[in-house]
This record gives C-alpha cells, structure tokens and sequence, in this order.
C-alpha cells in the first residue's frame, strides 16, 4: 500500500497494521494492539510500499513503437514508475518521480 490506513476500532487512531477479520464479525484495518484484541488470525499484514529511487548517470534505452506525433505508455527504467512519454527529438525523458533519464527509441 502506499499510504496505511488507521485503525478502524472506534476512538483509535494508530496506524493499521493488518486487514483483518475482528471477533465481532467483520473485517477491519487493525492497529498491532487491536490485532492482538479483536482480530482472529485470519487476514493479512500491512506493509507500506517502499519506492526506491535513486539518481543515475547511466541512461538506459527503452523500445517502444513511437513516431514523433505519438504518446505512449512507458515504465521508468530506474524506478518502474509508469509514465506517457511524448519524446523529445533527442528521445530523451526526464521521470517525474526519480529525475532520472531515460532514451525512448522506436524500432520504426
């Protein structure tokens, strides 16, 4: 997940650490200490995403079917962060979330 949710126990307001089903009944986002309280064991443990992105000098090539007045869809090479690329005339793209850059080529 990118972001965790808080506890939905009423008045918590600790960060979730599991989806989970509670003793009551229905499932719930619970905190480490309602886990132990209210949760059956039957769910799954919360983890935050960890983007890794780090600056490059290298600058990768990633084919892809372009002409000059197309967009298309590309991951970064550095940090798999998807983006549409419109190619400048040097086919070099500059990502939005790492800075690192990028050649797109078209094998057309």
């Amino acid at each position: 997940m990118d972001d965790l949710p808080k506890c939905q126990i009423p008045g918590c307001q600790e960060t979730a650490g599991y989806d989970e089903k509670t003793k009551m009944g229905p499932w719930a986002y619970l905190c480490e200490t309602h886990h132990e309280e209210f949760g059956v064991g039957i769910g799954t443990k919360l983890e935050k995403r960890v983007k890794v992105a780090y600056k490059s000098d290298q600058v990768p090539v990633v084919m892809v079917p372009l002409t000059l007045d197309s967009i298309a869809t590309v991951n970064c090479p550095h940090c798999n962060e998807p983006r549409d690329v419109e190619p400048d005339a040097n086919y070099t793209v500059t990502c939005e979330s790492c800075g690192n850059q990028y050649k797109v080529v078209s094998p057309i």
